[in-house]
C-alpha cells in the first residue's frame, strides 16, 4: 500500500545529482530542510496527467520467487554489477543509456535470478548497445538504451518480458507504482559486492509531480522525465536502468537521483516518449 504522505525538501538550495549505480559520478550532497506533504497537496498541484513513479531500493523489501521474471543485471566479465535493466522482447532488455561504460570490457546480461549468487547458469552475451542519438550525458536527457542479445532468451516462470506502456501515455498521479533493483538499501551500505545487495529488492514508491521535482534538482525535469520517491522509499545507488513498474507496466528508467539517497525523488526517464525509436531500433535489427 502506498503511503499517504510524501517528504519533500522544500529547501532553497537545489540538490546536486548522481547517476545510480556502482560507478557513478555523484555530486556532492547539500543539506536539506523537509516538511511532510499530504499526498492530497501534491495530488492538487500534479502536472502528472497520468504520471509514473520510481524506487531505489531504500525502505524495500525482497521480491517473491519469481515475482519479477523480466529483471535483469548488466555485469563485467569479471562479476561487477554495472547497472540493472528489464527484458521487453527475447532479444532486448532496456536500461539506462549512462550504463553504457567508456572502458573497454565484456560486459554481459543476466537473467532469471534474484540472487546474484546464482548467476552462473543464467548468462546471456551481448550482440550490440543502442544508445539513443539524442543522449547528453551532461543533461541527462534522453537516458535510455537498448541491449540486443546474441540470442533469443527462452521464457518459462524465471524469465518473462514486462509490458511497454503507450505512445505519449501519462499516468495518474495516484497510480500504484514501484521499483527493483540490486542497489544499496540504505545510506552507507556496503556489503560484499561494494554497493550492491546480493538479493533482488523492491519497494513501493510515490510520484512526485515535475514542478515540485523540478525545485530539487539542479538538472532540468523535462516532460520526457518522471520523478518519484522520498526519505523513506526510494531508489538508490546501484538501481540505475532499473524499471518504474506501474499497473504491471514499465513505465520509466531509473536515471538519477541524489548522492544521499532519499534527498531528492528520483528521476526516471518515460518510456511513452520513445516508443517510436524503441519500435525503429528493433525493427531495423530483425
Amino acid at each position: 500500500m502506498l503511503i499517504q504522505a510524501i517528504c519533500c525538501s522544500l529547501q532553497r538550495h537545489k540538490s546536486q545529482a548522481a547517476f545510480l549505480f556502482q560507478p557513478s559520478h555523484a555530486s556532492r550532497t547539500q543539506e536539506m530542510e523537509r516538511s511532510c506533504i499530504v499526498l492530497l497537496g501534491l495530488l492538487l498541484a500534479c502536472s502528472c496527467h497520468a504520471g509514473k513513479q520510481d524506487a531505489l531500493i531504500l525502505g524495500g523489501r525482497r521480491v517473491q520467487n519469481h515475482s519479477r521474471p523480466y529483471m535483469a543485471v548488466l555485469e563485467s566479465d569479471y562479476k561487477e554489477i554495472l547497472c540493472d535493466g528489464f527484458l521487453i522482447q527475447p532479444e532486448w532488455v532496456m536500461t539506462a543509456a549512462h550504463c553504457r561504460s567508456s572502458r573497454n570490457m565484456r560486459v554481459l546480461i543476466v537473467l532469471g535470478v534474484e540472487l546474484l549468487s546464482e548467476r552462473s547458469n543464467h548468462i546471456w552475451d551481448i550482440a550490440k548497445f543502442y544508445q539513443h542519438p539524442d543522449y547528453d550525458s551532461t543533461t541527462l536527457e534522453n537516458d535510455i538504451m537498448l541491449v540486443q542479445l546474441n540470442t533469443p532468451v527462452p521464457y518459462d516462470n524465471t524469465v518473462q518480458p514486462v509490458k511497454l506502456p503507450q505512445q505519449d501515455r501519462e499516468i495518474p498521479c495516484t497510480a500504484a507504482c514501484s521499483t527493483a533493483g540490486w542497489g544499496r538499501t540504505r545510506n552507507g551500505d556496503k556489503d560484499a559486492s561494494g554497493t550492491h545487495s546480493q538479493v533482488l529488492q523492491e519497494v513501493n514508491v510515490t510520484l512526485v509531480p515535475r514542478k515540485s521535482c523540478a525545485s530539487l534538482h539542479i538538472r532540468k525535469i523535462t516532460r520526457n522525465m518522471i520523478c518519484a520517491g522520498n526519505k523513506e522509499h526510494n531508489a538508490c545507488q546501484g538501481d540505475s536502468g532499473g524499471p518504474l513498474v506501474c499497473n504491471g507496466v514499465a513505465e520509466g528508467v531509473v536515471s538519477f537521483g541524489s548522492k544521499k539517497c532519499g534527498e531528492t525523488p528520483t528521476v526516471y526517464t518515460q518510456i511513452s516518449r520513445y516508443l517510436p525509436w524503441i519500435n525503429e531500433v528493433i525493427k531495423s535489427a530483425s
